[in-house]
C-alpha cells in the first residue's frame, strides 16, 4: 500500500528575532516534522505547557510592514 503524504511548508522570517529563535529551536531537532506534529497535538488537546523563553531584543528598525 502506497503512503499518502502531504507536505505543508512553514516559513520563518529570520529578520524577526522571535521567529529566528523559533526556527533555531525547530531546526535543531533530529525529527522536526515529528516535533511540530506533537506541538499541534498538544494544542488540540488543550495541553498547557509553560516554557521559559529567553528575552529577545527587538530592534526598533524592524518593521513587519510588507511582510504580512
Amino acid at each position: 500500500m502506497a503512503k499518502q503524504i502531504k507536505i505543508i511548508q512553514v516559513a520563518f522570517n529570520l529578520l524577526d528575532p522571535e521567529q529566528r529563535y523559533w526556527h533555531e529551536q525547530v531546526s535543531c531537532k533530529p525529527n522536526s516534522s515529528g516535533y511540530i506534529k506533537r506541538l499541534i497535538q498538544r494544542d488540540m488537546e488543550g495541553s498547557s505547557i509553560t516554557i521559559q523563553l529567553p528575552e529577545v531584543k527587538r530592534s526598533e528598525e524592524f518593521s513587519v510592514e510588507g511582510w504580512i
